[in-house]
């Protein structure tokens, strides 16, 4: 099984998010990491674009890894989440911090910390804002005592009041990887939330399948007020949270103007994957029955030809590419109707370990990816700047700008 490929080791899958402290990465074992996974060394690498089309600028320099960015419902900033708990503002000339959540966040594992954050949809009235992190743990007890949280904070004088935190659900976990956590809002009231399958490797325990188990699933939920509800009423009881399952890491998943829902789910150790559906239709995306469009065989040597499934009730994804060439982990990903004119109506996406950026177009014979450059760089996430910037996410704390030339 072929795991690493090159440059400095490169591998696999996991989730983009090196975990850092400061600049340091964990390095004791884990008994919830890949079998055969090794960390690549922690490098910065400048973002350096292979295309003539396209330069690379940096837009803010952090101290740790950035997960998201978002633009102030309010004000001419953008809020920048790191994994190590912090939260800063950027005016396009200083950056300041308006909070700093590592109190209540585990970093025990460098798939944990600070997972995404997302402002209410009525910010204006309530100065709130939802997180989603790995809850606080001793890293030396047992791997599921950390659950995935997602809690609501206040927003005073434009800063985060860590004393008004309010827990608002927790998913269980049985290891301290596959976490996902972006958090979505849709603008009405209702939010998704992206949940990985539980970690290990190959989904042991076969949750990705089991449509009763909130792990491998976006969630979807009602927030008002410090509550939060579930949206559904099929069963009458906590699988109404579920509104997609059989997903493996959604790390990173957009919405577009058309009502459909992008997910960039990493893959095992041979296919990453880009699933694309209308937002409400619920479905099943096939982890771990599947990996891309490949029957899932922890054997596979990543050259197997695509499998046509026998299980009517799964969802293939509308783009896959393998780990051949050095890729490892899909990083998502915006629908964009902003930004560079060149990736108009388009899907933008990444991979952690080449650098490598496609965009999926819609032709007359279905959606298509095609390359549009390579940036050298780790890539651990895209962002919207103040000006409609095509923000990348570098492992080592930068954010490039990714321009037009």
């Amino acid at each position: 099984m072929i795991i690493v490929k090159n440059k400095a080791l490169i591998i696999v899958l996991v989730l983009l998010s090196s975990s850092i402290l400061g600049y340091e990465i964990y390095q004791r074992y884990n008994e919830d990491d890949e079998p055969r996974f090794q960390w690549p060394d922690k490098i910065e690498i400048p973002c350096q674009p292979t295309s003539s089309d396209f330069g690379c600028e940096t837009y803010v320099q952090l101290n740790s890894t950035p997960v998201k960015t978002l633009l102030h419902p309010e004000n001419n900033e953008v809020w920048i989440a790191e994994l190590d708990g912090k939260i800063s503002a950027w005016n396009g000339e200083f950056i300041t911090e308006v909070g700093n959540v590592s109190q209540i966040i585990s970093r025990c594992h460098n798939e944990q910390g600070l997972l995404g954050f997302e402002f209410t949809h009525n910010y204006n009235f309530s100065k709130q804002i939802l997180l989603s992190y790995t809850e606080d743990a001793d890293c030396n007890g047992a791997s599921n005592l950390s659950g995935v949280m997602v809690a609501s904070v206040d927003i005073v004088d434009n800063k985060i009041d860590i004393n008004t935190v309010v827990e608002l659900r927790r998913i269980a976990k049985e290891n301290r990887n596959h976490n996902g956590g972006n958090l979505h809002s849709l603008g009405d009231g209702t939010y998704l939330w992206s949940i990985g399958d539980g970690g290990g490797s190959g989904d042991p325990n076969g949750n990705g399948q089991d449509i009763h188990n909130p792990l491998g699933t976006i969630q979807y939920f009602s927030y008002l007020n410090d509550t939060i509800q579930p949206v559904l009423s099929d069963y009458g009881n906590d699988t109404d949270y579920v509104l997609h399952h059989g997903l493996r890491n959604p790390w990173k998943f957009d919405t577009d103007n058309q009502g459909r829902l992008w997910i960039a789910d990493v893959g095992q150790y041979c296919y990453e994957e880009v699933n694309m559906v209308t937002i409400y239709d619920k479905s099943n995306f096939g982890w771990s029955e599947r990996e891309g469009m490949h029957e899932y065989d922890p054997n596979d040597d990543c050259t197997s030809s695509p499998t046509q499934t026998t299980n009517q009730n799964l969802t293939d994804p509308i783009i896959e590419y393998s780990h051949l060439g050095g890729n490892c982990s899909i990083t998502g990903g915006f629908w964009m109707d902003w930004g560079p004119d060149s990736l108009l109506n388009s899907y933008v996406y990444g991979d952690f370990c080449t650098g490598s950026i496609w965009k999926i177009v819609e032709t007359s014979s279905g959606w298509e990816s095609s390359f549009v450059t390579n940036v050298g760089t780790y890539i651990t996430g895209f962002g919207q700047g103040i000006d409609d910037e095509l923000l990348i996410f570098s492992w080592t704390g930068e954010i490039y700008n990714l321009y037009q030339i």
